[in-house]
């Protein structure tokens, strides 16, 4: 029989944390278009009784949840010239910091049902030329200094260059985010995650279960098999921070000698899409611990502490407000769900079974 701690139940941004400053980098940017439709039958026509079309991305989504909760942040993003009249009635446009680039951005479509089942379509990233990701860099390693960044957020699909067809480099960003004193923190899939999880260069990945089955390579059955995977790859990788979402069966924060384990359950599931990126969010935004202005980011120096519980907490709250409203955007942070907080339970089964490719997808 296992043994594990006594829930605890949380207010939300509770602790002795300060809030951090963010900046998130989305290095293939979407236009964000849903079908609000009463029910989806495939291979049917449907009728939509709604259209809802926005500038979005994982990174975005996580700086524009990070404004709502009053967290100092900037959303860096290149951007196609032909799509920048989304710019104009884009939410929180003064977190953008754009730069254009040639051509189209990528459109990924989702298909709302009234029971709350989503159906994803998405682009691949489009190309961005070299040069242009150089500026993108320059860009991102600026804002890290304006803000003082405690956190650096990349996340979403990694696009390739046009020249040779490979995925963009982030060793120069990284290099120069860690020099300046900025934990890094990286939320993708496939074989970018799997390649940048053991570079040596990233302190936080958020892998779903899926993904970390992938990592290494073997089925997660318990949240004991989770853990376990979390801490394989955290003692193969060097990572400080493995922050795993398992869905409606919670979340684990996982570190070299730490793990916990939390959940805050959803009134109404209405969209599932961007529960993730709120999550992330919500750990980078309230797991500064320690002295400054800035939730005690230490310049050139000994990084300050992480505090896992609250980081957690927040976690888990923001994914349970997320999948409550019908876009990626939180517009509130009032009446948030309660977050309950444990040791893990190794033997509790997960609701549904993982699923691996051996070869991770790019």
């Amino acid at each position: 029989m296992s043994v594990h701690t006594r829930p605890l139940a949380f207010p939300l941004f509770s602790g002795r944390s300060l809030m951090s400053a963010v900046v998130s980098l989305t290095p293939a940017p979407v236009i964000d278009r849903t079908y609000f439709v009463d029910s989806f039958d495939a291979g049917k026509v449907n009728r939509a009784t709604e259209i809802q079309e926005f500038l979005s991305g994982k990174g975005i989504n996580v700086s524009r949840t990070l404004r709502v909760a009053g967290v100092s942040t900037s959303a860096v993003l290149p951007i196609g010239r032909e799509d920048e009249h989304l710019l104009f009635r884009t939410p929180y446009p003064q977190i953008l910091r754009i730069l254009p680039i040639p051509g189209r951005m990528r459109v990924n479509t989702q298909v709302l049902e009234k029971s709350g089942r989503t159906t994803n379509v998405n682009q691949k990233a489009v190309p961005i030329p070299q040069r242009d990701w150089e500026a993108v860099v320059d860009m991102t390693i600026g804002e890290i200094q304006s803000l003082h960044a405690d956190w650096l957020v990349v996340s979403g699909s990694v696009p390739k260059h046009p020249e040779n067809d490979e995925k963009v480099d982030f060793t120069r960003l990284f290099t120069e985010a860690r020099r300046l004193g900025t934990r890094i923190a990286f939320d993708s899939s496939g074989s970018s995650l799997e390649y940048w999880t053991r570079s040596g260069l990233v302190d936080l990945i958020k892998p779903n279960a899926d993904e970390i089955a992938t990592l290494v390579r073997r089925h997660m059955h318990t949240v004991g098999d989770v853990l376990e995977a979390g801490r394989q790859v955290i003692a193969e990788s060097g990572l400080e921070v493995a922050l795993v979402s398992m869905g409606g069966d919670g979340a684990l924060a996982i570190t070299k000698d730490d793990a916990w384990w939390g959940l805050a359950k959803a009134r109404e599931v209405v969209n599932t899409t961007g529960a993730g990126d709120a999550s992330l969010a919500g750990f980078v935004g309230h797991s500064i611990q320690g002295r400054g202005g800035k939730g005690g980011r230490a310049d050139f120096g000994t990084l300050p502490k992480l505090a896992i519980q609250t980081g957690l907490r927040n976690a888990v709250t923001y994914g349970a407000m997320a999948v409550e409203v019908p876009t990626t955007i939180i517009e509130s942070m009032e009446n948030p769900p309660v977050a309950v907080l444990e040791r893990p339970d190794p033997e509790r089964e997960l609701s549904e079974p993982t699923k691996f490719f051996e070869t991770p997808s790019a």
